[in-house]
Order: C-alpha cells, then structure tokens, then sequence
C-alpha cells in the first residue's frame, strides 16, 4: 500500500508523547480521541480527523483511547484488520482487532474497565451527548475544546468554501415548508447539526467536504422557519422558510440569541403571541456534549427531549420524487462502472500498461464523464492481493494490472440531486480465472442474487436478511466480518436501514440500502457485490416486503462457475442480466 496521510512516524509518535505530557498536568490517566469533526461526520478531510494524529491511521470508522502508560490503542472492525496493521507503527499503536459483532465503542468501554482507568479526557465538541453520558458512569470526564488542543497539538487547517445549490421540487419532492408542519408542532423546536439532515430538510447541497453533499452548518427549526447557521456563504438562498444567520459555529450561544431576536420580532408584526417555544428537540447520538451544554443554558434543560435517531426516521423513507431522483443517479453511476470495468478489460487484454492508481482515477474520470459532481466516497479500486483489504484506501502506481488477477471496484458518486450512490463489483482483470476465483465468486453470488430476491414479513428486523445473505457463504465454512448492508441517502451510509447480524432495525417501505456481501482471504483476494434497492410492499404476498432493485451492471461471467448455482438462481441471474442487456450494461450479453 502507498503511503495515504500527511504525518511521518516520528511526528506521530512526538504528538503521543505532547498528549501524555499534557493529561499529566491534567492529571488524566487515559484520553479519548474522535475520528469525527464538530458535526460528527463519519467523512471528514483527514486533517480534520484527530485521532489521526495520534495513530497514522487514515480510515474512516474507528475508535482511540491513550492511556498515560502504554500504547495508544486503535479499535477497528473488521473492515480495517489489514489496513491498521499496515498504516500505524505498531511499536507506538495496539491494533485492538473487535470481533464481528461487537461494537468498536463497547470494546473500547470493556478496555477501559478492565484497566481500571478512572480519570477520562474527551473533545467536548467532537463527542456526541450519550457516548459522554456513558463515559461519565466509567471514569471522571473532563471535556476539553478545540483551541486547549490545539495549544497540545499542531492540526492542519483545511479550507471549507463552495457554492451552495438550492434544489426544485421534482427532484426532493417536497418543501421545506410542507417538512416543517409534518415533523413539528406549534411552540416546537428542533435543534440539529447532523448535516445530511441540514441538507434534507433545507432542500440544499453544497459539495464542502470530501464525500459529501451536505454543507457545514447548525440549525434550530420551527414550524414556521429554520433558522441557518453558517460561517460562510457563496451563492445565493432564496428559500422564504430558510432564515440565515452569518456567523461562529463556537458561539452558538450568539446564534440562539439571533433566533429570538427575529422570532419575537416577526411575531410581533403579524399580530401574533409572544415569542415562545415550549419543547426543544435534539438527538444525544448527533449532538456533541459543547452544543448541548449551550442549548441547555438558553432554554433550560427541562424543555429539552432527546430523540436519539434525530430527523432520520423522516428522511430515510423516500417519497417517490426522491426515489425518481436516486434511480436517475444510479443509472449514471452504473454506466460509469461498467464503461471502467470495460476499459480495465480491453487494455489487458490489448496488452496495455497501467496500474492500480490509473484505474483509480479512471473510474473517477468516468464519474464526471456521466454527470457526477463528487465521489460518495473514496473510490475503492484494488488489484489481487489488496482486494482482501475490506476497504482499501490507498492505490498504487506501482502495482500493475496483469491477467488472471481479482480486480474489487467499490465506487460512487454525487449527480445533479445530491443523492449518494454506492455499487461494488468485483471482476476477473483478463485471461483465464483459477477453479479458487470461480469458487469465491459464485459463492458471494449465490448470496446477492437469494438476498435480492428475497421477500419478508412487513417490520423484518435486518439481521432476518442478513441471515439469507450470509447462507450460502456459511454453506461453504466462510463468512466475512462486515454488516450485509446499510441505509443511502444523501450519505452514503444513513440510518433506518441495516443488514447485519445484530441489526434489530425493522424493515420498512420506501427506504433505501445496500447489499453486499463478500468473501476476503488476505494474500489470495477479496470479492465483494453490492447493488442497491428499495424496500417495497411484495406486488403477490399481502404484508410482505422485497426488494427493488436500482443498480443494473453486469456479473462477471469469467468468474461464475455454473454448475455451483441452482435452477433458481440461474433464472434469477438470466433474468437480472437481460435486464442489463436492455440499459447495454451486461458482459454476457453485449450490445
């Protein structure tokens, strides 16, 4: 793997060693650093990621303690086991490798325990309200703000500014307006900084940071107005129900001051009551413990009430418009896959060189080339052994493309609607596959097409499917250490929807996820499917669901072993490629 961040290891070992000097004098015996920004983003630049600083570890999803005595430890899922391994210096890191099935933050709290650390530093404006709450009946919890630390460590600045877009309606389907009287009552309020729920709900996109349609801001919301936060504006909003307000997202406390200012006064002129907001919502999951502890101080913490999942439940179920929207996005990325996959496949077998990086940024040429207007995520493109790496991040320019090898594509992007797109294929580079590569294959397709074509009870928790998905791979002694799928949205992962073998989420009509299950042997190669569908009411089966499917690429039939599929799967394959062959994106059945 080709070197991802910014830090040498001797700069990562003098920021350990800076943090420990700093707890010291602070008297902490163990310190907790986020993989988040102050929006608790899961997508963050990585200069904006702290607990890189302390690590080297550039993934997206993970968890970091430092005790005063010992290694900094690193808490990754199964995603990341690889990566980890290569990435941190494991003289300075303990890899702590979770188990599937267990949660990284559950881990992290059995380490805590079992090493009796009694004393806790946090970022108060990186950590989310109930991870404090649980660390506060640990240890002693001192929460510190950004500017403390960046007395401690040196972190990069990074420059946030691009022009916001205001969307029609036939593409979102509904008003802000029309959201503001269905989610909230008169006296109501509701406190968000979840920015893909920022988005959803002012109808905007802004391409700010990496991976993301979203735009850096905090709202409170009324019935009649949400009132926008913002540090900076390019471009104009024009929304009557959007009131923006200039200004620090550290002085949020100004901010709820502007609020009542414009309510008292707007209410005023229209002859109505006095200013006044009886309850104020918020999430604890995507409220970090800094704004909760200024949104308290304003308006009391007994008008506050906690809805953990926050503005997800309304944005995940999609209303025809939006699933219009994210079908017309899904049409433009697979077409990008599969003219990438074609191109990979002709100059192989043309003789052509190129190597793992050039695949890479051909697949995001391809991307723009149909419409998009940013990745969804960092384009996963991986060649033989670095295929088993789950989600692998770093492509080389000196890793050439030859016959014979596993090639694994995970890709997306953003198109005209903001609207995330993510579709996995794994494919044979060129020549002859081995009876192993036709094995692993057919096996993880085995699984897409039983788990595609499955139909359940109305409520199904996910981890029901998850179990259809992970049979066939179970049939063969295999299983492979991520969820079976998750929720799309205007981020490429959202909540409402989970595959998973502890996922308790019920299935419901109109939301949206993926499928995608896999085999990774590290040294031989991974294989990963994933397409995306909507979960709908079964057109035959009364109270029963199914899938409907949004992604049309071709499978790779240099790969599939026939003879391991049965008669229903190979109808189910005949019927999914025929559907291809009509959109001219079937291998089997060229145009």
């Amino acid at each position: 793997m080709s070197k991802v961040g910014f830090l040498s290891k001797e700069e990562i070992k003098a920021n350990i060693n800076s943090l420990k000097s700093f707890m010291k004098s602070k008297k902490l015996d163990s310190f907790y650093l986020s993989s988040s920004d102050i929006f608790l983003n899961e997508y963050v630049p990585l200069e904006e990621c702290h607990r890189y600083y302390l690590t080297g570890f550039a993934g997206s999803t993970s968890e970091c303690l430092v005790p005063l005595e010992g290694k900094v430890i690193l808490f990754v899922d199964g995603r990341y086991y690889e990566q980890a391994d290569i990435e941190c210096d494991l003289s300075l890191v303990e890899v702590f490798k979770v188990p599937y099935g267990t949660g990284l933050r559950q881990a992290m709290k059995e380490v805590i325990t079992s090493k009796k650390l009694k004393s806790l530093g946090v970022e108060g404006d990186r950590i989310e309200l109930s991870l404090y709450n649980d660390f506060k009946t640990q240890a002693k919890v001192t929460a510190f703000n950004n500017s403390e630390l960046s007395n401690v460590l040196t972190f990069k600045e990074t420059s946030f500014d691009k022009k916001i877009r205001e969307l029609s309606l036939d593409l979102v389907g509904e008003s802000t307006k029309e959201k503001l009287e269905r989610i909230l009552n008169p006296g109501e309020a509701f406190f968000i900084s979840a920015l893909d729920s920022i988005a959803w709900l002012t109808n905007m996109r802004r391409h700010e940071l990496p991976s993301q349609s979203t735009f850096r801001s905090k709202v409170l919301a009324t019935r009649e107005c949400v009132y926008l936060l913002m540090e900076h504006i390019e471009g104009e909003i024009t929304n009557p129900a959007i009131n923006l307000s200039v200004g620090k997202f550290s002085k949020l406390e100004n901010f709820f001051m502007i609020v009542d200012e414009y309510e008292t006064d707007w209410k005023k002129k229209a002859g109505l009551d006095t200013y006044k907001i009886n309850k104020v919502f918020y999430s604890a999951n995507s409220t970090n413990t800094a704004d909760f502890l200024k949104l308290s101080a304003h308006f009391g913490e007994e008008k506050l009430i906690n809805r953990p999942d926050g503005l997800v439940p309304f944005h995940a179920m999609k209303n025809p418009a939006e699933l219009k929207s994210m079908q017309d996005s899904f049409n433009n990325g697979d077409t990008a896959i599969f003219q990438t996959i074609s191109w990979v496949k002709e100059n192989v077998k043309n003789g052509v060189e190129f190597s793992e990086l050039d695949f890479y940024h051909k697949t995001n040429e391809f991307y723009k080339n149909n419409g998009a207007l940013d990745q969804s995520f960092n384009t996963i493109s991986a060649i033989g052994a670095n295929s088993s790496i789950i989600h692998f991040g770093s492509p080389s320019a000196d890793i050439p493309f030859k016959k014979g090898e596993l090639v694994l594509l995970d890709s997306g992007g953003y198109f005209e609607s903001g609207y995330a797109t993510d579709t996995t294929r794994s494919f044979l580079s060129g020549g002859e596959a081995s009876a192993r590569q036709k094995e692993v294959y057919t096996l993880v397709l085995k699984s897409i097409l039983n788990t595609m074509n499955a139909a359940f009870p109305d409520g199904s928790w996910g981890a029901v499917v998850d179990g259809v998905a992970r049979q066939p791979i179970f049939a063969a002694g295999l299983n492979y250490n991520h969820g079976t799928g998750h929720g799309v949205g205007i981020n490429v992962h959202e909540g409402g929807y989970r595959l998973s073998t502890t996922s308790n989420i019920p299935l419901k009509e109109n939301t949206v996820g993926s499928i995608e299950p896999g085999i990774y042997i590290p040294g031989f190669g991974g294989v990963r499917l994933e397409n995306v569908a909507a979960v709908e009411r079964h057109p035959e089966h009364k109270n029963m669901l199914h899938f409907r499917n949004m992604v049309y690429v071709g499978f790779d039939h240099d790969l599939i072993e026939e003879k391991m599929l049965n008669d229903q799967e190979k109808k189910w394959l005949e019927e999914y490629e025929r559907e291809c062959q009509k959109r001219g994106r079937s291998f089997k059945y060229k145009s």
